[in-house]
C-alpha cells in the first residue's frame, strides 16, 4: 500500500472567528499488515486485525494557516522548536457504526503525541474503496490542554482560543504490487 495523497487540518474556534491550520506534509513511518500480503492487500487492511500497524510523523513547522499569524501561533503554542513532530501510532481498528452505501465505517484507536504529550485517541473514519484506491476521511475532537499546549492568543492575550479543536485527515491509498527482493 502507499499514501499517494494526504491533507491533515487543524480547526478551531475563537471568540473572533474560526481558525484552519493544514499541511499535506505527513510521514507514514510504518505500515505492517497482519500476515504475508494477500492478491487484494486493500481488502485484507480494511478486515478487523486486518492492519496491524500505521504510524505517521507531520513535521509541526509544515502547517499552514489562510489567516496571518495563526500558523505562528499554533507553532508557538505547540513548541514546535523542542517538539518538531507531531506522531500517531495506530493501536487497533475495528468496524464502527454502519456507513452510507458504498463505504465502509472504522473506529481507530492510536497514540497521539503532541508537543512531548502521549494520549490514547479515538478517530472515526469513514472509507471508500474506488478498485485499487482507498480514500480515506477521518477526524477526532481533541482538547488541546489534555496535550499541555495552551490554546493560541491574540492581541495580547485579549484574544481567547477555545481549548477544543478537530482534526481531519483525508488519505488515498493505492494498492501496490508486492516486489520480488533483489537478487545479487
Amino acid at each position: 500500500m502507499g499514501v499517494s495523497s494526504v491533507t491533515v487540518t487543524i480547526e478551531g474556534t475563537s471568540k473572533k472567528d474560526p481558525f484552519l491550520a493544514a499541511t499535506r506534509t505527513v510521514h507514514v513511518t510504518r505500515v505492517q499488515l497482519a500476515g504475508p500480503p494477500s492478491e487484494d492487500v486493500l481488502r485484507q487492511a480494511l478486515q478487523p486485525g486486518g492492519l496491524e500497524a500505521f504510524d505517521l510523523t507531520i513535521p509541526v513547522i509544515t502547517l499552514t494557516s489562510p489567516d496571518e499569524g495563526v500558523a505562528e501561533q499554533i507553532h508557538r503554542s505547540l513548541k514546535a522548536e523542542t517538539y518538531p513532530e507531531i506522531r500517531f501510532q495506530l493501536r487497533s481498528i475495528g468496524n464502527g457504526p454502519g456507513g452510507a452505501e458504498g463505504s465502509i465505517r472504522l473506529i481507530a484507536k492510536g497514540r497521539l503525541t503532541v508537543a512531548g504529550v502521549d494520549r490514547e485517541v479515538t478517530l472515526d473514519i469513514k472509507v471508500i474503496r474506488a478498485g485499487s484506491w482507498l480514500l480515506v476521511d477521518g477526524s477526532t475532537e481533541l482538547l488541546m490542554t489534555d496535550f499541555d499546549v495552551r490554546p493560541p492568543q491574540g492581541m495580547l492575550g485579549m484574544l481567547k482560543t477555545d481549548p477544543l479543536i478537530r482534526v481531519r485527515f483525508y488519505l488515498v491509498v493505492k494498492a501496490v504490487e508486492a516486489r520480488a527482493p533483489l537478487r545479487p
